[in-house]
Order: C-alpha cells, then sequence, then structure tokens
C-alpha cells in the first residue's frame, strides 16, 4: 500500500492553509482504523483509537499534510498572474515551472514566466504565473480570485530501483506511515489512547502541531517527517542517504530529541534488522512544538530523507519508507506505561 497511498496523496494539492482536500482523504482512509476522528480548529485532523484502561496515557503521533506553494496575490491586465511564496521554496527552482492552481471549484494549469532581471535575480516579485489568457477579464472568467493557491506540478513517477519522484512526497510520506500504523495496530490492544494523524500549516511556522498539541495533551510524541539527503555528490559518508533506511534523527533545530526514544529507536531497528542511519539537520518539524508545550512531552522525530525537497519532483526511496513504516509499527506496539513514565523521567 505504500506506493498507492504515495502516489494518490502526493497529487492532492494542499498548500499551507488550503489542505481540506488533504485532510478529507485521510479522515475517509482513517475510517475503521479508530474509534473516533477528531479535529483542531486549523483544521488537524486525528484518528483516535482508545484504550480500554481508564484514565490512560496519551500517544500522539503526527505528520503534516501541507505542502509548500504559491498564493496569487494580483491578476494583471494582461492576463498573467502576481503570487507570493507559501512556506520555504527555493526562488531559482521557480522560473519555468508547471504549476497546477486550485481554485474554489477547479483545478487550472500555468507556467511561471518572469523577465530576464526577474530570472537572473531570482525576484519573485517579477516573476508571473501564465495561464494563457490575455487579459484580466479573461483570468477572472475562469474563476481565479486573489488567495488562490497553486503547486509546482509533479506528477507521481517510478524511477529505477524503488524510487519515486512527485510533488509532496517529502512531505506527504509522513501521512502514508500513519496509514501504515493505523492498518498494523488495527486488531491490537493498546495500554494508551492512540492518536494517529496530520498536522495543517507546519511549512509556515508549525502551527497545527502546535494546536494539534493543546488538543491532545500527549504523554509522548512521535512527529512523521523527513529531511534532505545530502548524497548528490556521491561520498559515502554524506548525511542523509537514499536507500540506507530509516533516519535516526539526533539533531535539529528546533528539538533535541528524548534520548531514552533515540535509544528505542536503535534498539527496534538493531533486534528487527531495520536498515538505518543517523542524521542530523538545521531545519525543523512539528516536534519543535510538541515536546515543549505544558510540562514537557518525551518526543521523537521519525522518517526518511529525500532529495529536490520543496520542489514539484522530490524523491525518495521506498526501502526508506518501508523501514520507517517497519520500526514505528514496532515502537508504537512496545510502548505501555511503564515505557512512558521511564521516557518521561528519562533526563532527570
Amino acid at each position: 500500500m505504500y506506493n498507492q497511498w504515495m502516489k494518490e496523496l502526493t497529487q492532492i494539492i494542499g498548500v499551507s492553509g488550503d489542505e481540506k482536500r488533504v485532510s478529507r482523504y485521510l479522515a475517509k482512509a482513517y475510517q475503521g482504523q479508530c474509534d473516533k476522528i477528531v479535529y483542531d480548529n486549523l483544521g488537524s485532523v486525528f484518528a483516535l483509537k482508545k484504550s480500554k484502561k481508564e484514565n490512560a496515557n496519551r500517544v500522539m503521533v503526527c505528520a503534516h499534510m501541507d505542502e509548500v506553494g504559491l498564493m496569487i496575490t494580483e491578476i494583471q491586465e494582461n492576463g498573467l498572474l502576481s503570487f507570493i511564496k507559501i512556506g520555504p521554496i527555493e526562488e531559482k527552482a521557480l522560473y519555468g515551472s508547471r504549476v497546477r492552481i486550485q481554485t474554489r471549484e477547479k483545478e487550472m494549469v500555468g507556467v511561471i514566466t518572469a523577465d530576464e532581471d526577474a530570472m537572473k535575480n531570482n525576484d519573485v516579485k517579477g516573476m508571473r504565473i501564465d495561464i494563457g489568457a490575455s487579459s484580466k477579464e479573461e483570468v477572472q472568467a475562469q474563476g481565479i480570485m486573489a488567495g488562490d493557491t497553486a503547486v509546482m506540478d509533479g506528477e507521481y513517477t517510478m524511477l529505477h530501483q524503488n524510487r519515486i519522484m512527485a510533488k509532496a512526497a517529502d512531505a506527504r510520506q509522513g501521512c502514508v506511515l500513519g496509514l501504515v500504523l493505523l492498518e498494523a495496530l488495527k486488531d491490537v490492544e493498546l495500554d494508551f489512547d492512540l492518536y494517529v494523524g496530520a498536522s495543517v500549516m507546519e511549512e509556515v511556522g508549525q502551527r497545527g502541531g502546535t494546536t494539534a498539541t493543546g488538543l491532545i495533551h500527549p504523554d509522548l510524541g512521535i512527529v512523521l517527517d523527513g529531511g534532505a539527503a545530502d548524497d548528490y555528490k556521491g561520498k559515502d559518508n554524506e548525511v542523509g542517504q537514499l536507500g540506507k533506511g530509516v533516519l535516526i534523527r539526533y539533531y535539529d533545530k528546533g528539538m533535541m530529541p528524548n534520548r531514552g526514544l533515540l535509544e528505542e529507536l536503535e534498539m527496534v531497528c538493531k533486534e528487527n534488522k531495520i536498515d538505518s542511519q543517523y542524521y542530523y539537520t538545521m531545519a525543523l518539524t512539528d516536534s519543535a512544538w510538541v515536546h515543549k508545550l505544558f510540562s514537557g512531552c518525551p518526543t521523537l522525530t521519525l522518517g526518511v530523507c529525500s532529495r529536490n525537497s520543496h520542489t514539484g519532483n522530490a524523491e525518495i526511496d521506498l526501502h526508506d519508507l518501508e523501514c520507517a513504516g517497519k520500526a514505528l509499527v514496532e515502537i508504537v506496539k512496545g510502548l505501555n506505561s511503564e515505557k512512558i513514565q521511564k521516557f518521561k523521567e528519562y533526563n532527570r
């Protein structure tokens, strides 16, 4: 199912702040796998699998559903569309890119164009989206308005040796891991209430991760997110390599992971012969907020690395995704009240 879920999820448009189409897909997929579906008031969605134990601990497994993209700010008289970036996108990746525009009613295709100065200077203010219209009135007749979003187009493509390429592959891999976990635990009784889902607006400041944590108030958190592969130079010692397994993420800009949980991931990978690789990054994820809200929450980030992140052609290795799925399932299956308390006390 990894391949099918990735294919379907990556092709849904869900720019930060306009994720409801992804949310609806996930909510439908969660049906039958949980006891209840819950939402925060920004749109983050979680499947709740209840424990039979009273006053059970809460474990939050959180991906993010949003992707980077563009927002239309003005329709020019000549029919071209001005825009701003939503989330961290390299300007140099924009010129000449085909885009998919999401209006309130339909999708449309366009291309990013620019004059020579804007192209040389990677100046977004000088770039425009061209849908083939020749006037403002033609654009408005198509239902396009300021505030509509767009993404760089990138169809789902299988590459050589189990690797896939698509827009949003770097983001939606976490959503897929959540679905894998729910399917694996469908008939398993747990010692804790399990919340598995996805936040909104992670790419613009971990907003949904903050509100979702406030909703769930977890005793333990696992954030499903990846990081950039740095193996394109061909060296075998680069940090983040496609095909080398799940990331053991021991540092990022937003969180020092709970070392007890980090050791648990190491042990699970070793005992189950799951390929893994040590990883650090100066980026951050929802874990930056999950771990420090309220009185603190032992938190682990789990995921895979990708090439060409935040473009229309993000590339991941399905072997890595399968390794991450196995590790996630084993970690969650092995949790109980005593272990959760041990992780809470680990740094004392």
